[in-house]
């Protein structure tokens, strides 16, 4: 042992060393004051290495380190423009300065003591976090600790703002993680291409505030001004505290041991539950999806039979005049796999619907944003992906009133009176089995019920406020005029505003036509019956 330890101390004072570096378990490794190590391959340490010195790592190509979880005393510099990889974790607690190069972490933490710092990060100088390894700093006193780490060429340090708070054994920890946040809404347009996954341990009481500073444009997709901080625990998210454009940081507190720092637009989440009368069954009280599938039944399966369209119908002739979007420049889209065969059979989408957000402003109700959603046949309204919650953007969290619209139906709302807590968290709202006092309008006139279920009737073939038979603008002659006026054409496998049974077919004369769905079911049988929309304004 004595050998081992004379011949490394010479190395020492030789001041450099260019192959790579081993120490053997139980070997002593001392970089005096003054000098300097320099390494140009690998280094591999079974015991930590002592001293003030410093370990300067300067390959021509790639340097892989592992200190097997020991500790580098002395200080230690990057200077490899191919990086320095860690092989195992490694701890130092000196000064670690970048001058050329990253530490690449993989799956190996870096640990910072508590006496530790670090100079010189920057574009392409600081650890880079690709892997499940973290960046940890210990903690001994309330202060600020900032982790100099990122992601490719980006520099996106995190710092942790720790006051009045008491340790043991304590430490922050964080890693910077490329790509957009994997919880993010599918409608999120505006937010950064970069999140900071974050842990604490050993910290009691107090405060500790987290700011991460991300790289301007290259991390930003969308509108940098309607970004808003954000934190995720794990289930759901919050607002943070701040964000500030000029200097590219957002803030949040963090009160727990893990969560993720994040900035996207602001938003709140609704998951209204509604039926159709159109195409309910009395049976399974469910919704027929006929105009998705007329056939054969395989789970993860487009059906052939498809009529539904994968863009939002809303926006197109003949719908666009009646139903016309507010704060919602960009058309709904959604990939054909969302038309699946669901192994969940209720869950199978049944139709886009229109759904309006409006204030609970008496008298006014403005509608402050549109969406087009779909339905499922157990009547769930979902996003675009077939399994959000709707999303409605740049709104802030309050009371808001909920309108479900469809195309060839009668549209159905939340009374004003009573609206709905809306936020980050998505809030449910069943139509289906709401109190009479907390809808517009009251059973049987202004929605129907059927089997103990509240629904949007049916029947409204020219897409404006009534089901009617006589009169002007009534449904049945619209059924009449899109067959040519011709009461035996029949159009087949078709998706239409006049199909008001939603069956696929139009037809006015013949089993299931649609002229007798309206007046025996919709309207009971009297031709002078008319079913009126309910809504705020």
């Amino acid at each position: 042992m004595k050998r081992n330890y004379l011949l490394l101390f010479f190395a020492v004072l030789s001041l450099g060393s260019y192959a790579q570096l081993t120490i053997q378990s139980g070997a002593t490794f001392f970089i005096q004051a003054g000098a300097t190590v320099t390494v140009q391959g690998d280094v591999v340490s079974n015991a930590d290495i002592q001293g003030t010195g410093l370990l300067l790592l300067k390959g021509t190509s790639v340097q892989n380190v592992n200190m097997n979880g020991f500790t580098v005393n002395a200080n230690v510099e990057i200077d490899n423009t191919n990086n320095i990889t860690l092989t195992g974790a490694a701890r130092t607690s000196g000064l670690l300065t970048f001058t050329n190069g990253k530490i690449i972490l993989g799956n190996n933490n870096f640990i910072m003591a508590s006496t530790g710092t670090f100079a010189g990060a920057g574009t392409g100088k600081f650890a880079e976090t690709n892997g499940t390894g973290q960046f940890r700093r210990e903690i001994a006193a309330n202060s600020n600790l900032v982790l100099p780490i990122g992601t490719g060429t980006r520099y996106t340090p995190l710092e942790f703002q720790v006051a009045g708070a008491t340790f043991a054994a304590a430490f922050v920890a964080g890693r910077a993680i490329n790509g957009g946040h994997p919880n993010k809404h599918p409608r999120s347009s505006d937010f950064l291409n970069q999140y900071w996954s974050l842990s604490r341990s050993g910290i009691t009481g107090g405060t500790v505030t987290t700011v991460g500073t991300y790289t301007d444009g290259t991390d930003v997709t969308g509108v940098e001004a309607d970004i808003r901080t954000m934190t995720w625990n794990g289930s759901a998210w919050s607002l943070g505290t701040g964000q500030n454009n000029a200097t590219n940081t957002v803030t949040a507190a963090f009160t727990g041991t893990t969560g993720d720092l994040y900035a996207m637009n602001r938003f709140v989440l609704t998951n209204p539950t509604a039926f159709l009368q159109g195409t309910f069954n009395t049976g399974t009280n469910l919704m027929n999806d006929l105009l998705r599938n007329s056939g054969a039944y395989t789970p993860g399966v487009l059906p052939a039979s498809n009529l539904l369209p994968t863009s939002d119908p809303y926006r197109t002739a003949t719908y666009n005049t009646s139903f016309v979007h507010v704060a919602n420049p960009v058309a709904e889209t959604i990939a054909t796999s969302v038309l699946n065969d669901q192994a969940v059979a209720a869950e199978n989408i049944v139709d886009w619907v229109f759904l309006e957000l409006r204030n609970t402003t008496v008298p006014g109700n403005t509608v402050l944003q549109t969406r087009s959603a779909l339905v499922r046949r157990n009547g769930v309204i979902v996003d675009v992906d077939g399994v959000s919650p709707i999303y409605f953007k740049n709104i802030d969290a309050g009371s808001y009133v909920v309108i479900v619209r469809h195309r060839n139906h009668i549209g159905m709302g939340v009374d004003p009176t009573t609206p709905l807590a809306l936020g980050l968290a998505s809030s449910s709202f069943n139509f289906t089995t709401a109190a009479d006092a907390n809808l517009l309008g009251t059973a049987g006139s202004a929605y129907t019920v059927i089997n103990g279920f509240n629904m949007l009737w049916a029947g409204n073939a020219n897409s404006n406020a009534t089901s009617r038979y006589q009169g002007a603008a009534n449904d049945r002659a619209v059924i009449l005029a899109d067959l040519a006026s011709n009461e035996l054409t029949i159009l087949n496998n078709v998706y239409h505003k006049s199909d008001l049974n939603m069956n696929r077919v139009v037809r006015y004369q013949g089993a299931a036509n649609d002229r007798s769905f309206l007046l025996s079911n919709v309207l009971a049988s009297g031709e002078l019956t008319i079913r009126t929309q309910v809504l705020p304004n």
